[in-house]
C-alpha cells in the first residue's frame, strides 16, 4: 500500500487522538511536539497550553451549557493516554474485534502496543492504557484504550474513549457480539448491557459540541465500557456518573 494513502488520513486521527489524549500526547512526544508548532501558528501565535487551558479542568463526568452530562473526564481516567511512538505515516492500527476481548492478558498488551501507561483506574484493579486508532475512515475510532485487570492477571474491564465520523458500523458490530440493548435518550444513543436487572456495560454515542464539515473523524464523541458478566466489579465509578446524571436530568 503507498505510503501517500497513509499520509493525510492517519495524521489526522494521530492529531485526533492527541486531541483527546490532551498534554501529555502533545507535550511529550515528537507527533505531539509536531502538532503543537502547526497548532500555535493556526492559533495566531498562541501556545498550546493557552488555547487548551479551557479544555482539561479538575473534575470528573460533568455537564455542557445545556446541563447534559459529558463524556470528558478532566480527572484522568481515560482522557490521558499512553502516547504512540511510530513514524506518522506508519501508525500501529487494531481493530474493535482484536482488541475487545477478555482473553487478554497484560503480556498480550505489552507485547502489541508501543508504549504502555499504567494507570489505577480502580482500588481494586490494574489498569494498562494504550493509544487507540482502529483505521484510516470515518468510521473508524481514535482515542485510548484502558485495560483493567484483577490481582489474578485476569482481565475484568475493557473501556475505550475517542472520536468518529460515524458510529453506525462498529455499533451494529457490538449489538450483534454483546446484545446490548438501545436505550431511549435525548443528545445521543445508549445502548446497555445488564445483570440481574443491573447494567454492567455502557456504551455512549453523542455529537460532539461543534461538529465542521471539514472534520470528518470528529463528529462524535465514545464511550465504550464492557466488563465481565457478574456484579463483583461492574460498572466503574465515572460510568455510573454518568448514567446517573443522565436519569437525573431525565436525558434517558
Amino acid at each position: 500500500m503507498s505510503e501517500a494513502f497513509y499520509k493525510k488520513p492517519l495524521s489526522g486521527l494521530m492529531l485526533l487522538a492527541g486531541a483527546v489524549g490532551g498534554p501529555y500526547m502533545l507535550f511529550e512526544t515528537d507527533v505531539g511536539k509536531q502538532a503543537a508548532g502547526g497548532m500555535s501558528q493556526l492559533v495566531g501565535g498562541s501556545t498550546v497550553a493557552e488555547a487548551s487551558s479551557g479544555s482539561y479542568s479538575a473534575g470528573s463526568i460533568g455537564s455542557d451549557s445545556a446541563g447534559s452530562p459529558s463524556l470528558t473526564d478532566p480527572s484522568g481516567y481515560m482522557m490521558n493516554p499512553a502516547s504512540v511512538e511510530h513514524d506518522m505515516q506508519q501508525p500501529a492500527i487494531h481493530t474493535l474485534q482484536e482488541v475487545l476481548r477478555f482473553d487478554i492478558a497484560p503480556g498480550w498488551v505489552l507485547e502489541r502496543f508501543p508504549r504502555v501507561s499504567t494507570v489505577l483506574a480502580d482500588t481494586q484493579l490494574d489498569g494498562l492504557r494504550v493509544p487507540l486508532v482502529t483505521g484510516t475512515a470515518p468510521s473508524d475510532i481514535a482515542g485510548t484504550l484502558t485495560y483493567s485487570f484483577d490481582r489474578y492477571k485476569r482481565l475484568q474491564r475493557v473501556v475505550v474513549q475517542g472520536m468518529t465520523g460515524d458510529a453506525t458500523r462498529f455499533m451494529s458490530e457490538l449489538q450483534q457480539q454483546y446484545q446490548m440493548q438501545q436505550v431511549p435518550s435525548l443528545g445521543g444513543v445508549l445502548y446497555l448491557l445488564s445483570w440481574n436487572g443491573k447494567a454492567t456495560s455502557i456504551v455512549h454515542i453523542e455529537p460532539a459540541a461543534v461538529i465542521y464539515a471539514d472534520s470528518p473523524y470528529a463528529r462524535f464523541k465514545v464511550l465504550i465500557e464492557l466488563n465481565q458478566a457478574g456484579l463483583e466489579y461492574g460498572l466503574s465509578r465515572e460510568a455510573q456518573q454518568l448514567l446517573d446524571a443522565g436519569k437525573r436530568t431525565q436525558r434517558w
